[in-house]
């Protein structure tokens, strides 16, 4: 994939104040738009994520457990604001794009892992996780395939979250119910790397590496008795008669 992507941030900072006993609070949004068509609005309080604009729920969707009452008001009207800024933020990367044409933008691949919820057991019910970190700018897709055929039902991706470097991590979900011997791989496609990039994960790897702690473990165990028995033995052959 080769797609030249401009990214448009623009920044309110102000100060919120809840109460005349509690100290003022940092509120800034930031709208990023991108080439690709993908619009992202946060909200942040105090350098963390508060909410976010969620066009397919039509709503803004706040993270944060507790919302200070004075920006409660603000919540119901986020999202109309969200909704005006992608026509705003698009016309702003437009004009961009023509006083800049050539100008390069700074492209991070991906580094990819996998992992599952649980411990893997033959026919129980489970959840793998695909884990994108540390790539710029946040385009990106996932594919989750079983024994080289796609998968997509259980499957569930999470939205872009930013890293404090100015990069992205981002998340994609498969539950399955894992079977000996199925292989089970997640592919990602970005425009920093040259090919997708894939982490396997399989049911029998799991298995034999719990044999293997538990032979480790049971060898172990094993040379400690062996040891403690040749001990005795020496320092009772070393006794007086």
């Amino acid at each position: 994939m080769s797609v030249s992507v401009i990214v448009v941030i623009f920044v309110f900072t102000g100060a919120v104040c809840t109460s005349a006993t509690t100290p003022p609070h940092d509120f800034h949004y930031t709208t990023g738009c991108y080439e690709s068509g993908l619009v992202l609005v946060d909200g942040l309080l105090d350098d963390q994520v508060a909410g976010y604009a969620d066009y397919s729920r039509k709503e803004v969707v706040v993270v944060i457990p507790h919302v200070p009452p004075v920006l409660g008001g603000l919540v119901e009207v986020a999202y109309q604001f969200a909704k005006n800024s992608i026509s705003e933020c698009r016309n702003t990367l437009r004009i961009l794009k023509g006083r800049s044409p050539h100008a390069v933008i700074p492209q991070d691949a991906p580094h990819v892992s996998v992992h599952s919820r649980y411990e893997g057991e033959d026919g129980v019910l489970n959840t793998l996780f695909c884990l994108a970190d540390h790539f710029y700018p946040p385009s990106i897709n996932f594919t989750w395939t079983k024994n080289g055929v796609e998968v997509t039902e259980g499957v569930s991706n999470q939205r872009y979250r930013h890293n404090s470097d100015g990069t992205f991590h981002r998340i994609s979900t498969l539950s399955f119910t894992p079977q000996d011997g199925d292989v089970y791989s997640c592919w990602v496609q970005h425009q920093a790397s040259q090919r997708p990039l894939s982490r396997s994960w399989e049911l029998q790897q799991q298995q034999h590496s719990n044999m293997s702690l538990a032979a480790g473990f049971f060898y172990t165990s094993l040379v400690l008795c062996l040891l403690g028995i040749g001990t005795g033995v020496f320092f009772f052959t070393k006794q007086p008669n």
